[in-house]
């Protein structure tokens, strides 16, 4: 089983598996032996259970953290295009996210045995997936898939002054749905207004397009709200392919097909061979532009070069568009 531990403001850990052949997203996912990490919502019932305690944590507003998480959920399920059911379960005391039951996707503020390395890491999510079919699902049954999520804890740092609403400090919501794209297989993103950006904004707590095509990419609803499509190319330098160039397709016209989301570029990185396919495209017209991820997203905020057993992402070139 592969463990992977994602902060909001920086990737803190990943684990390397050999990919040479894999589709292009139009968001980053966390891999797994080339294939996307998500829940299998038929396998067994997905909850998460919090630890209400906030004794020793520093968090204010008019709002419980309960109320947070819940709206925080809420709005990842649903997106548009998006099928993913997931219920709040029983509450937990647990804090150590280490020990907690591996049939508990804990949310906690008060867990001692999670190391932020300061108060710039504002909260961690540890992913546990299945490296083949046939293991231990931690559930009593075996996994389906590679990739597929078994456990997803949130730790939030004690040390950050949180806001629930009307408080002061760091907009507990905002934190939280970053977090919770990651409980649910998303990796960072490199465009700008995405929610799985990896650096939180001061409050923004709705979804952007290019979360909407990560997330119904990973749970699609059978029928969609709205029909998307997909552009794919290929990026060379020189007539090379260049790996992990950041392609993102940028709308030009004011039209919102997607309700409730905001209007934002869909991006993905390019694989080994220079080729890259942005789907979840809604109508309209776009420009596709190429950039190094050399800052502010740099090559140590995904765990793109990894999953690919490369070094790094290249950044020896300049932005490009068509």
């Amino acid at each position: 089983m592969k463990r992977l531990l994602i902060s909001a403001s920086a990737l803190l850990l990943t684990a390397a598996s050999i990919i040479f052949v894999a589709p292009a997203y139009s968001f980053l996912p966390l891999l797994t032996s080339s294939k996307p990490d998500h829940w299998s919502l038929a396998a067994f019932s997905v909850q998460w259970n919090l630890n209400p305690s906030t004794k020793g944590a520093k968090i204010s507003g008019d709002r419980t953290v309960a109320e947070v998480m819940q709206a925080s959920f809420n709005t990842w399920t649903s997106a548009p295009n998006t099928d993913l059911a997931i219920t709040r379960g029983t509450d937990s005391n647990a804090n150590k996210e280490s020990s907690a039951p591996s049939t508990m996707n804990l949310i906690c503020f008060v867990c001692t045995d999670v190391s932020f390395g300061g108060d710039e890491t504002l909260a961690i999510t540890v992913t546990t997936t299945a490296d083949s079919a046939g293991e231990s699902d931690g559930h009593g049954g075996t996994a389906q898939f590679a990739g597929q999520i078994i456990r997803a804890d949130i730790a939030f740092n004690s040390g950050v002054q949180f806001d629930t609403g009307g408080g002061s400090g760091q907009d507990l919501q905002t934190v939280a749905t970053h977090e919770i794209g990651h409980f649910f297989g998303l990796d960072h993103s490199a465009i700008t207004r995405a929610i799985m950006y990896p650096f939180a904004p001061d409050q923004l707590t709705t979804l952007s397009y290019d979360d909407v095509a990560g997330i119904s990419s990973l749970y699609p609803k059978s029928t969609p709200d709205v029909a998307t499509g997909s552009i794919s190319g290929k990026v060379t330098l020189n007539g090379s392919a260049v790996f992990g160039a950041h392609v993102f397709a940028n709308p030009t016209t004011s039209a919102t097909p997607l309700s409730n989301v905001r209007k934002t570029p869909i991006g993905t990185l390019t694989l080994p061979d220079g080729t890259y396919t942005i789907t979840g495209l809604p109508p309209d017209s776009y420009d596709v532009l190429a950039e190094p991820l050399d800052l502010p997203v740099s090559d140590s905020d995904v765990s793109w070069a990894s999953e690919f057993n490369k070094s790094s992402v290249q950044t020896n070139f300049t932005s490009r568009w068509h």
